[in-house]
């Protein structure tokens, strides 16, 4: 056999031995390897370290001698504080990775604007020694990225003691729980006469008054008014808007640790048509999530004035509810409203960004 057919041959096997090794890379590359891609932390405030960590688990004996990362970012979110021009907007890593091992990345994420953030996917490609068979997959990214903002110019140490969660008590205040019925006893003078139990009462022929399991957990709405007066359209500030969410966000965030039910109103809306943004006061961990949620989306302009929205919440909340009214400078219809609620009972502070800023609010 001539020496040039050996070396055909020879050739044509290494490009079939590639070919069969490079086949059998591209069906068991991914085999027994996990990706998980999340954010750090899920929900932050603007000035927060954030960052976005991929985990790749490797469980088989064979390593991945090459392994790509790609994260693209949406708008909104950057590498770095100060990017090139031309630069990328994400991240990319190359790694490889032992078998039986993993690997952890923390890549870095600035944002400026508050608001929900979605990744579409992370690109994760693998490939073998020779980098001619890569294998790539789009790992989804399950929960968004929430960022809520901070006050500019902070909550002063004189507005928050108005609070009834911002400064320390030495007892939390007891109150009835009426979604869980405890009985009845006889009635005694100074009991609510919407507390006794009529029925029963007149079957055994003297007042029964109904009791309710105590609780220490209160309700706190906070109202906040992206307005600048009544009517709204007459004034709109993008800026005192914003410090108002801040005030906001910051606040709920001591309301829920504090261990409030928490709930949101404001006269805006996150979809036209929809009415004013309403979030019910409640401790459950969705209605939490509701809470930011809402706070990193909605917009700096209003749709209506806040007094009609508080008027129509307010009949339907109980008394022990707090009502914490976040509005710059109040016009007649709100003033009245608030009022309005503390004459049925219920507590109500008002609080303006302007008091922060150095400016007098009318």
């Amino acid at each position: 056999m001539a020496w040039g057919q050996v070396v055909v041959l020879l050739w044509s096997a290494a490009i079939a031995g590639m070919a069969i090794a490079a086949s059998f890379w591209a069906r068991s590359a991914w085999n027994a390897v996990s990706v998980e891609v999340g954010f750090e932390p899920a929900r932050a405030f603007i000035g927060e370290e954030i960052a976005i960590r991929v985990r790749i688990e490797n469980h088989k004996r064979l390593p991945l001698p090459i392994v790509r990362v790609l994260v693209r970012f949406p708008p909104g979110l950057l590498p770095e504080a100060e990017p090139e021009p031309t630069a990328l907007r994400g991240h990319r890593r190359r790694l490889s990775i032992a078998g039986r091992s993993s690997a952890t990345l923390r890549l870095p994420v600035i944002v400026s604007t508050r608001g929900e953030y979605w990744l579409e996917a992370v690109d994760v490609e693998l490939s073998d020694p020779f980098d001619l068979a890569p294998v790539k997959r789009e790992i989804e990214v399950e929960r968004p990225l929430l960022v809520m903002p901070e006050p500019r110019v902070g909550v002063p140490l004189r507005i928050a003691r108005r609070l009834p969660f911002g400064s320390p008590a030495p007892a939390a205040r007891l109150f009835e729980d009426r979604e869980h019925f405890a009985g009845v006893r006889d009635y005694e003078p100074g009991d609510p006469m919407h507390h006794v139990h009529w029925r029963l009462s007149a079957h055994t022929g003297r007042l029964q008054t109904k009791r309710y399991e105590p609780t220490r957990s209160a309700e706190v709405l906070f109202a906040i008014d992206v307005s600048n007066g009544e009517p709204f359209w007459h004034a709109v500030d993008p800026d005192t808007a914003e410090e108002a969410i801040g005030w906001a966000s910051y606040l709920a965030r001591q309301a829920i640790h504090a261990g409030w039910k928490t709930g949101l109103i404001a006269n805006t809306h996150l979809r036209k048509g929809r009415g004013p943004l309403r979030v019910p006061p409640a401790t459950h961990p969705r209605s939490e999530a509701a809470l930011f949620v809402a706070l990193a989306r909605m917009p700096n302009q209003p749709t209506s004035d806040l007094g009609p929205v508080l008027r129509e919440v307010g009949r339907r909340l109980l008394r022990r509810t707090t009502f914490i009214v976040i509005s710059p400078r109040p016009g007649p219809a709100l003033v009245h409203e608030m009022e309005v609620l503390r004459r049925r009972g219920s507590d109500v502070v008002h609080l303006s960004p302007l008091e922060a800023l150095g400016r007098e609010a009318s």
